[in-house]
């Protein structure tokens, strides 16, 4: 691995040298005394003495007009504390890497700019590795040559995990102060080719502020620390496809964003997005040998909650099983309907060439749409639960995760993006169900609304149940409901509802309905949120008021 360039190669940039440009700051600064008027400024910013011409003989290591032999000078003096030398990188990985103060590989993340290429060093049509980034610390205070030589001597940054290994993790450190007390911010530099892939520069990639305070849900990200060295290396691998390329970038820089801004939702919801969109790719067989996402902590809901009924909705859809124990641990969760997994890693068949992803009838998600994956899900839990000689619709929701009146009366009239809803619920899927049940992290609950879904719909969502009744009356489900809202079939579906509730008891007062066949599978995909068992109730009093008072009589 080579140095970092701050002194060029060998002491000199294109046809200029270093070495004679310092000796000759020497000799004007130091020896001829021609700019005793300008160290002023340049040591504490004053203004620019009148008249005072400044040199043009440094050729591009001071252009014209932009500081005096002083900068330069003091620039070359500085230099000389960025020690380097070359160490192992962790007993796993065996390969010897630069050790320079706050120097991690290059990573082309967190900048407008960033391309695949400027991870590498083009030599003769091989891409060769990349000379890093580097990032220099600013600070406020005063501070003495011997500090500042201990401050790069240790060039220490690190996360909850350990010492910082890309851009990403030293984001992470400086928002969580990870760094040495005093460094309020940093430039970021990253050495990249230019000049027709001739020269490497050292070009600014931005500033990242140092937190004065750590955000706690910085800890979230421990979480991926794992699983993303292994994503990126699937990503850069030989013969990547460019959907797995695109979509680990994208959650590369969603990660670099919220580091930078951790007690913003919108950026945590990004990161969930990405990560959807990953396994998106996976399942299709690209890039699965880094596995699914690994289990996340609650506090992930915490992060992301920004009030909006698609993270509510999503959770609810995300964490629903077929049952839960009394200590609140699910079976057979919903997410064994997006990816085949193996006891948390991806089942896999064949060997050598012919591995591949094991998929087996059970996985119906296909992560495109979202209002076909809900009703994909919906349809398969009601053959499954009829294969096993079951009425009912085995979808229970978690405790503190069950879909509200409000949100999905909002989500039927279609104010909610179903494929933004599906992508949070595909994250989310990935949730500790333990740790959940032991410490929830329940979305926020607004203000009621009073808001109800229409009672067609009402009617459907009843017949539709994964238990009894809080009264212990049972609504036995019947499969054609939710295949007649699939196809447009609006009345023929209320019609097989009214006659389940009957059967039950139940006198609602709606008769027919009829809606778009657009609006019908909305109604379909509206049965993937499931509902606690007092929310069931409440529609029953909706629909009718006089057979929850027999009940109680």
């Amino acid at each position: 691995m080579e140095q970092p360039s701050l002194l060029g190669t060998g002491g000199s940039e294109g046809s200029g040298s270093y070495t004679a440009a310092f000796m000759q700051a020497v000799a004007e600064c130091l020896i001829e005394r021609r700019w005793d008027a300008a160290l002023a400024e340049c040591l504490f910013g004053a203004n620019r003495v009148a008249g005072c011409q400044w040199s043009q003989s440094f050729g591009q290591f001071l252009p014209s007009g932009q500081g005096s032999p002083w900068d330069l000078l003091l620039a070359f003096e500085g230099a000389c504390v960025v020690r380097s030398g070359v160490s192992t990188r962790g007993a796993q990985e065996g390969n010897k890497w630069l050790s320079s103060p706050f120097f991690v590989p290059p990573a082309s993340l967190g900048y407008p700019s960033g391309a695949r290429l400027d991870e590498y060093a083009l030599n003769k049509g091989k891409e060769l590795p990349g000379r890093g980034e580097q990032w220099f610390p600013l600070w406020r205070q005063p501070m003495t040559l011997a500090e500042v030589q201990h401050l790069f001597l240790e060039g220490r940054a690190c996360t909850r995990r350990g010492k910082v290994h890309d851009a990403c993790s030293m984001a992470r450190a400086a928002a969580s102060l990870g760094v040495q007390r005093g460094v309020t911010e940093f430039v970021r530099y990253g050495y990249l080719q230019r000049n027709n892939l001739a020269t490497h520069f050292a070009v600014p990639l931005g500033r990242i502020r140092v937190s004065e305070r750590a955000s706690p849900r910085l800890a979230c990200l421990d979480d991926l620390d794992a699983w993303l060295p292994r994503l990126r290396r699937e990503a850069r691998a030989k013969g990547a496809p460019a959907r797995l390329v695109l979509a680990e970038r994208r959650l590369a820089d969603a990660l670099f964003a919220v580091a930078q801004h951790p007690d913003e939702p919108a950026r945590w919801q990004s990161v969930l997005l990405g990560l959807a969109d990953v396994e998106a790719v996976q399942v299709t067989g690209s890039g699965y040998r880094a596995g699914p996402i690994p289990q996340l902590r609650p506090e992930w809901v915490t992060a992301a909650d920004d009030g909006s009924p698609e993270l509510r909705l999503g959770l609810a859809c995300g964490l629903q099983a077929a049952r839960f124990t009394r200590e609140g641990l699910p079976a057979l969760r919903v997410r064994l309907h997006w990816l085949p997994l193996e006891r948390a890693r991806y089942a896999v068949t064949g060997v050598g060439a012919q591995r591949r992803l094991l998929i087996g009838p059970e996985v119906v998600l296909h992560g495109r749409a979202g209002l076909d994956d809900a009703i994909a899900m919906v349809d398969r839990r009601l053959v499954e639960a009829a294969q096993a000689g079951e009425r009912r619709l085995p979808l229970v929701a978690a405790r503190h995760a069950a879909a509200l009146p409000d949100d999905l009366a909002t989500f039927l009239a279609g104010e909610i993006e179903p494929d933004r809803t599906l992508a949070l619920a595909r994250a989310l899927m990935a949730l500790d169900a333990g740790r959940w049940a032991k410490a929830p992290c329940p979305a926020r609950t607004p203000e009621p609304r009073g808001a109800m879904p229409d009672e067609a719909w009402l009617a459907i969502r009843l017949a539709l149940l994964p238990w009894p009744l809080p009264d212990e009356r049972v609504i036995n489900v019947d499969p054609a409901i939710l295949r007649r809202l699939d196809c447009g079939d609006v009345p023929s579906a209320i019609e097989l509802a009214l006659r389940r509730l009957r059967a039950a008891g139940i006198a609602a007062t709606v008769r027919t309905g009829m809606v778009a066949p657009d609006t019908a599978r909305r109604w379909a995909a509206a049965l993937a949120f499931p509902i606690t068992q007092h929310t069931a109730a409440t529609f029953v009093r909706r629909l009718d008021p006089n057979t929850m008072k027999e009940a109680h009589a």
